[in-house]
């Protein structure tokens, strides 16, 4: 049956880290400017300095750093903007937490984004505190507007993973009868390669094919066709291991990979397979013609894709409803 995958994560370590190399940059060029034109707070040229160095940093080595360190910086940053709050005469500055926070609930979890409001919250209130005259208001309207953002921006993000996760995996899975489709089954073989080359174990493919598919589809229709193609993959599911792969790679053609299986193993369970649906009583009698190929701990999934089709063909050739294998 098809694996259940985990929601993906829309940016990878390079985007979020150039992303956050964008803001930390943006972050102090603001306070650079506000220094420097007339009229405007100047703050203590330290957290610009340090903003600026994580930026280039973070622009030329973020893609190299995991990415749960780098959420750490979304607190640092607010750290930063707190010290450069509090080092300077009172101004507009605490809107640019929201920074931060956008950058956090956009390319983290929840958890991370309850961490970078209750940082904001904690640094906003030091900065209350040290400054003359500072009020709770000062510290509760700054921390629920940043609570607010961190909520819609996380929900929203939240639901894109949730819609990009559903269209991954739809992509790997034929609409039909549910089991994995060829760019599915590719994944998967490239996995169960890798295992049995790393366990030193065997690997066996089996290719299937129903016999007169066409004439199925000409005498009964193609529902009828489509009814057949359901009822063999659900036969497949029902009659194979949560560790082997089924997909369906063709019209009628199902690809099974069999983990730990080798030749003889795989013959046996594909002549069980073609007695099962040869015998079993439906509207429309089908059979099937299988091909098996396995090798021990092998190196490539097109060889042994290969030999199994070439298997399925002296089936085919040999008159149908039957196995055959390669030596």
């Amino acid at each position: 049956m098809p694996p259940t995958e985990p929601l993906p994560q829309l940016a990878g370590a390079s985007v979020v880290g150039k992303s956050g190399a964008v803001i930390y940059a943006g972050a102090a060029a603001v306070g650079a400017i506000e220094s420097v034109v007339a009229g405007e707070p100047t703050s203590s040229p330290l957290p610009i300095a340090i903003a600026f160095l994580v930026a280039a940093l973070l622009w030329r080595y973020g893609g190299r750093v995991d990415r749960r360190l780098l959420f750490g910086l979304g607190p640092i940053g607010a750290v930063l903007l707190g010290c450069a709050i509090a080092t300077s005469p009172p101004g507009d500055g605490a809107v640019m937490y929201a920074w931060s926070v956008l950058w956090v609930a956009s390319f983290f979890g929840t958890a991370e984004a309850v961490a970078i409001v209750l940082t904001v919250g904690a640094v906003q209130g030091a900065v209350v505190v040290h400054m003359p005259g500072g009020t709770f208001d000062q510290w509760f309207d700054v921390t629920a507007s940043m609570a607010v953002v961190a909520a819609v921006v996380r929900s929203l993000a939240a639901r894109n993973e949730k819609l990009v996760g559903r269209l991954t995996v739809e992509s790997r899975i034929d609409p039909l009868t549910g089991v994995l489709n060829r760019r599915g089954l590719e994944e998967r073989f490239d996995v169960e390669l890798a295992r049995a080359a790393r366990e030193r174990r065997p690997l066996a493919v089996v290719a299937i094919d129903i016999d007169h598919f066409k004439r199925i589809n000409d005498e009964h229709g193609h529902q009828a066709g489509d009814r057949a193609l359901v009822w063999l993959a659900a036969t497949l599911c029902e009659h194979t291991r949560g560790a082997d792969v089924i997909a369906r790679v063709g019209g009628e053609e199902f690809t099974i990979v069999l983990p730990g299986a080798d030749l003889a193993s795989a013959y046996d369970f594909a002549d069980r397979l073609r007695e099962r649906v040869a015998h079993v009583d439906v509207a429309i009698p089908l059979t099937i013609s299988a091909g098996v190929a396995a090798a021990d701990a092998p190196t490539t999934a097109d060889a042994l894709t290969e030999a199994a089709d070439r298997a399925l063909y002296d089936a085919k050739r040999g008159g149908r409803n039957r196995v055959a294998s390669t030596v």
